[in-house]
């Protein structure tokens, strides 16, 4: 008889409530690399903002830097659709910019000499407010002869009004 009781609460196991799974769409994804190496984001303190006019901020702070102001990209009059972005429109009158600072370096992409920067936006979810894709920019170092940085990465991340 003992051995036949867990089969008896086997039908008593169905009932219970169970927890959803997290499903991909609600999980955080963000990596970022530096020249190629990679460095953990803080996916707390990271932020992706819509504003009412339609200005997308995507704010990717460093984990071992979380109070840093990390790499910040705007891109003026987001349309909400997957599509590429690119930097180099910055003399073009729409708001394309993207700024760096951690310790004593301050990077800027205006101050490139050639903006390589592209935002891709391969996923939009408006019901839910995420967004999936890759980033990548080219960002030197403030003041003249200063060094030049490429950061790129992945996301999966909500989008919060601004």
């Amino acid at each position: 008889m003992n051995r036949l009781l867990p089969l008896l609460l086997l039908p008593l196991l169905s009932l219970a409530p169970k927890r959803p799974a997290a499903s991909p769409e609600s999980t955080r994804q963000l990596t970022l690399r530096i020249n190629g190496e990679a460095v953990k984001a803080d996916t707390i303190s990271s932020r992706f903002f819509l504003s009412e006019d339609r200005a997308l901020r995507l704010n990717v702070v460093r984990a071992d830097d979380p109070d840093g102001e990390g790499l910040t990209i705007i891109i003026d009059r987001f349309p909400i659709q997957a599509g590429s972005y690119s930097f180099q429109e910055i003399l073009s009158g729409r708001n394309r910019d993207a700024s760096y600072r951690f310790g004593k370096v301050a990077a800027y992409s205006k101050s490139c000499g050639q903006n390589t920067g592209t935002l891709v936006v391969t996923g939009v979810d408006a019901t839910r407010h995420w967004l999936r894709g890759t980033y990548r920019c080219q960002v030197c170092e403030a003041g003249r002869g200063g060094r030049r940085f490429v950061l790129e990465g992945e996301f999966q991340y909500p989008v919060e009004k601004e």
